[in-house]
């Protein structure tokens, strides 16, 4: 895939995750959904799979989640956690995608392995940024086993939404290499 199509690629992933956090995350906060935070996560992580299976290059994931955590910080109420988890969830996940060399691979399990990695990752990343880099509240009265203990549990949900959504995903983006390929097979024809 060329650079400019790649480009395209971590801007819709990341166009695509900040809607599904403004739209899908204010319709889950205003009904009190539980597990909120594991739903928009394994969202989020999916779209990341799909656009590092088009375009593997590490730092992309980032790119993704930076963009998705801005586009979320422009709904009326600004709120910097948000960005804040948006953009660690990303870095881990990039991080993992890397070291596993999920893209390389094309593999369905290393996929998910990363997806859950940058889960767990993130989840406990974030609890510790929030109590002891920033002093939010409820992660400073929550403590260090407070914040374990939500990691375990909300990246347990999450893990198991991705069972389901890494496969959708890694179809999706096969689906849509073998569409990139046809195109550009069309055209060097012409």
């Amino acid at each position: 895939m060329s650079k400019r199509a790649g480009i395209l690629v971590v801007v819709a992933a990341g166009g695509l995750w900040g809607l599904s956090e403004m739209f899908l995350g204010d319709v889950f906060y205003m009904f009190r959904i539980p597990m909120r935070a594991a739903s928009l996560t394994a969202a989020g992580l999916a779209l990341l799979v799909i656009s590092r299976m088009l375009f593997d290059r590490p730092g992309t994931s980032i790119a993704a989640g930076l963009l998705a955590g801005a586009m979320r910080c422009l709904v009326p109420k600004l709120y910097i956690c948000h960005f804040i988890a948006i953009a660690i969830e990303a870095a881990a996940f990039d991080a993992g995608w890397t070291a596993l060399r999920a893209g390389r691979r094309d593999s369905l399990r290393r996929a998910w392995l990363a997806a859950a990695i940058g889960a767990y990752t993130s989840f406990l990343a974030f609890g510790f940024v929030g109590a002891y880099g920033f002093g939010f509240g409820r992660w400073v009265e929550a403590g260090v086993g407070g914040i374990l203990s939500w990691t375990l549990s909300s990246g347990t949900v999450t893990s198991l939404l991705l069972l389901g959504l890494v496969p959708l995903a890694v179809y999706v983006a096969r689906r849509l290499r073998q569409g990139f390929t046809k195109v550009s097979q069309e055209h060097t024809s012409i």
